[in-house]
């Protein structure tokens, strides 16, 4: 691996390195089960070591919770030392194997499946075996059960990573329900002004153990020059990378889904002649829904409310009558739905509604108390990044959201799982969870925001 020393350039622009390296130091720190969701994880390793360097958080959450874990092998990595007489290639190729399945190992997943490709080193993406290879790293997919798929960022500066991101985005193509995540390993030497992609892609951190992750390091033997002694011209692993993977936190990028959500003209049909689509008056689901949510908010009152996505403004009027809000504003991007609210409400003079689009729209105030229900998945990933973080100019501290996200089909590229999770990632550590109740149709979790960033609860987070 050529010149693998950092590098400094003053100049930082968008869609460059530097630009991007702010953008993850400033990023929200979340937790790993957020981001992977509820299924199985699949880790995309160009080579033997990249899962313990990449995704040390990942797999570290898995061993605590049980996730199953899959780990594709992009290569054996058996191009390190051309030069050797003493340890051929296949012989390397099989210690590096051994290696990996140790490192993991050492994070507590003794149980990990593996789907080696066996592609050449350093130039997997020009192989024979390459085309094939996202129909096979798809299908694990589906063996594993898994949600979501995690590979080196597409400009990480090695061939063979780039072919890994190459790979996961064919796989997400082929599987648009799965997750992507991508994580940098050698994109730490790129000098700031090069070119790197940073668009439609959103930066998180998580923690992880420095302590278990030099363990994990020291397996990889091959790499710290303590196993091949006859060629000096080898790789190993420099000094200044290994010192990099004592940082307390990883980053990991959320890569965006294919496809739009709908625009505005798909809700003026829908509502068009007073349609009401989703029966919210009257249907069981919609009113046992409402009853449930009232009854979950954690405080008997509240001082002024937010229901974004307020549809004919039913729940903002229900929270008004139960006494458990003084006033409440309501939200919604059509006017012809807001105009029923105004109707039906309008006379009671702490129910105020308003039409406009998320997130650029979101009313002013300071909020003690904020709905989001079943409105997250008609948002891209940036729209839901850009309300995480205006909705928390807005929350009054110690401040209650409760997100209710349908579980069903929603035929929009984030699924409400999906859009619910990156939803709370994106408020980051400022809140906490205070209760989850899942439901057969739905789930609803109520946050608090505590902006100072205080510890979390225990057990915060963890009712799935």
């Amino acid at each position: 691996m050529a010149d693998t020393s950092p590098k400094t350039r003053p100049e930082a622009r968008a869609e460059t390195w530097g630009a991007f390296r702010a953008r993850c130091e400033a990023a929200p720190l979340t937790d790993a089960a957020r981001l992977v969701g509820e299924g199985g994880l699949v880790v995309l390793a160009p080579h033997p070591d990249d899962e313990t360097f990449g995704a040390s958080a990942l797999l570290l959450e898995a061993a605590r919770s049980g996730r199953a874990v899959g780990i594709v092998a992009l290569t054996d990595g058996d191009a390190s030392h051309p030069n050797s007489q003493a340890v051929s290639r296949a012989q390397l190729a099989e210690i590096r194997r051994g290696e990996q399945e140790e490192a993991v190992a050492t994070f507590g997943v003794a149980d990990a499946r593996w789907l080696r490709l066996g592609l050449p080193d350093s130039a997997a993406g020009r192989s024979a075996g390459f085309a094939a290879a996202a129909e096979k790293i798809a299908a694990f997919c589906d063996e594993m059960s898994a949600t979501t798929l995690c590979a080196p960022h597409p400009d990480d500066p090695h061939i063979d990573h780039q072919a890994a991101a190459v790979l996961a985005e064919t796989v997400l193509r082929l599987r648009p329900a799965l997750r992507l995540l991508f994580y940098p390993i050698w994109s730490m030497r790129l000098g700031d002004g090069e070119p790197y992609r940073s668009n439609g892609l959103l930066p998180f951190r998580i923690a992880t153990d420095p302590e278990m992750k030099a363990r994990a390091t020291a397996c990889h033997r091959s790499q710290l020059g303590e196993v091949i002694e006859d060629d000096p011209s080898g790789f190993a692993l420099p000094d200044w990378f290994l010192e990099a993977q004592g940082e307390p936190t990883e980053v990991y990028v959320w890569a965006k889904k294919p496809g739009l959500p709908p625009g505005p003209d798909h809700f003026a049909a829908l509502y068009a002649d007073d349609g009401d689509p989703w029966q919210a008056q009257n249907s069981p689901y919609e009113v046992e829904k409402r009853a449930d949510n009232i009854d979950q908010l954690a405080r008997s009152h509240y001082r002024e409310g937010l229901d974004i996505g307020c549809g004919e403004g039913h729940l903002a009027a229900e929270l008004i009558a139960a006494g458990k809000v003084d006033a409440m504003a309501g939200l919604d991007r059509d006017p012809s739905i807001v105009a029923r609210a105004e109707r039906r409400y309008g006379d009671d003079a702490r129910l105020h509604f308003r039409a406009g689009a998320l997130p650029e729209d979101l009313p002013e105030g300071r909020f003690d108390c904020v709905i989001v229900s079943e409105i997250l998945y008609f948002l891209d990933e940036a729209a839901i990044a850009a309300l995480a973080l205006r909705l928390a100019d807005r929350l009054a501290p110690g401040a209650d959201i409760l997100i209710v996200s349908y579980l069903g089909p929603t035929d929009t590229p984030l699924s409400g799982r999906e859009a619910h999770d990156l939803f709370v990632a994106c408020l980051g550590e400022a809140c906490r969870t205070i209760s989850c109740r899942r439901r057969e149709r739905y789930v609803a979790e109520l946050l608090r925001f505590v902006p100072e960033g205080a510890a979390r609860m225990e057990g915060d987070g963890t009712t799935r």
